[in-house]
């Protein structure tokens, strides 16, 4: 009966840790729309930058292999561990376990280098811009750069700052330009499935980062997926 309770107990407390992270983020979000000016006034406008997030991120990837200590494609609960502390992330190590599950997006139990990204890009929402200062000294401003955007694209279909976005809020945004017809509704229905990772209707900034970089092209080096696990 024990172990029973213990597996029945595990999905709670991984949906009670999921929306205590989204809720940090959420108002993360609301004091960053307070102080910042639009960025992007069109879902094209996003789309034309997906080009130059590629560019931008794929410094991170040396900072990946660098934590990867085992050099088996993903970053487990040791190796996040000694990253965060590199990066100067105070957290005691229940803290940094709940990061790890929340980035795990693939469930794949281990963060690969796609998940890595949107990991530091949510430290940097949360810790401030040393974050990637400590992540690379040469390429801080660029990382910094990159992130403002990826962030604020989110927040061009998240406008009521609650840190989730709807099928209703991408439909609305997408037929917003008057002088274009509208977007047909298959078209913007699937384009709300590829985020919405858990299937629970709505859309939180990390399933968004991790629909972002998937769409730029950032890649897993090859040979990275053939040592994931299946979910």
């Amino acid at each position: 009966m024990g172990g029973t309770a213990s597996r029945l107990a595990a999905p709670i407390k991984h949906r009670r840790v999921e929306r205590e992270l989204d809720n940090k983020v959420a108002e993360a979000l609301r004091e960053r729309a307070k102080a910042r000016t639009k960025t992007f006034r069109s879902v094209n406008s996003i789309t034309m930058r997906l080009p130059r997030f590629k560019d931008g991120l794929k410094d991170i990837r040396d900072v990946f292999d660098h934590y990867d200590t085992d050099s088996n494609g993903t970053i487990d609960n040791e190796e996040l561990r000694t990253c965060l502390s590199k990066l100067e992330v105070r957290m005691s190590e229940k803290e940094a376990d709940d990061v790890h599950r929340y980035c795990d997006v693939d469930s794949r139990k281990g963060i690969q280098f796609q998940e890595f990204v949107v990991l530091i890009c949510l430290m940097y929402l949360l810790f401030g811009p040393n974050v990637t200062r400590r992540v690379s000294e040469f390429e801080s401003d660029k990382l910094n750069y990159i992130f403002d955007e990826l962030i604020d694209a989110f927040l061009f279909f998240n406008r009521d700052g609650d840190g989730k976005v709807t099928r209703k809020d991408v439909t609305q945004r997408m037929n917003e330009e008057s002088d274009r017809e509208r977007t047909p509704t298959h078209i913007t229905t699937q384009l709300f499935k590829e985020m919405d990772l858990n299937k629970n209707g709505k859309v939180n900034l990390k399933e968004f980062l991790f629909s972002m970089i998937r769409w730029a092209g950032l890649e897993p080096e090859e040979g990275d997926e053939s040592n994931d696990t299946s979910p």
